[in-house]
């Protein structure tokens, strides 16, 4: 039950960034940003199908579902970066908050009792988010030096 309940939620936070990051591609105007994000996008995908498949090969069948907060979340960031002056450095602050989230997720589902296939898989995925996350941070402290904004300070 414990893989049930840590797959559906892993599923459900990999789905909602795969649209956060579709969201924040289409937010920036820097080519290389907008490919990073996009790039994101799709590994969240490919996570949430991956899960999806470990999930069936234990006959556990998940819903597999929209990313609903994401698509939100995307529209959201979309929104203000048209209508205020919502900068790449907002957005990839944003993203990272995001990220730390996403990693809060995937540290609770390792913490339950899991099938030895369904750990692999998510202690791969959370390496590839931290990876992640930590580019994104980088990214965000270099964009808050170049524009002059700060960085949100959270603990790490």
């Amino acid at each position: 039950m414990q893989d049930y309940t840590a797959l559906k939620d892993v599923i459900g936070i990999c789905r909602s960034t795969e649209q956060g990051f579709r969201g924040a591609a289409n937010a920036v105007k820097t080519p290389a940003l907008r490919q990073l994000f996009e790039e994101f996008s799709e590994q969240r995908g490919r996570f949430a199908s991956e899960l999806l498949q470990a999930g069936r090969k234990l006959g556990l069948y998940l819903d597999d579902p929209a990313g609903v907060g994401g698509v939100l979340h995307s529209v959201w960031m979309e929104m203000k970066a048209a209508l205020s002056d919502h900068s790449e450095h907002q957005i990839l602050d944003d993203t990272s908050r995001t990220e730390e989230n996403t990693l809060k997720t995937y540290r609770q589902a390792l913490q339950m009792s899991l099938n030895e296939e369904v750990r692999t898989v998510l202690e791969r995925q959370a390496g590839e988010i931290e990876a992640t996350d930590t580019r994104i941070r980088a990214l965000c402290e270099a964009t808050a030096a170049e524009s002059g904004e700060e960085r949100t300070r959270r603990a790490y």
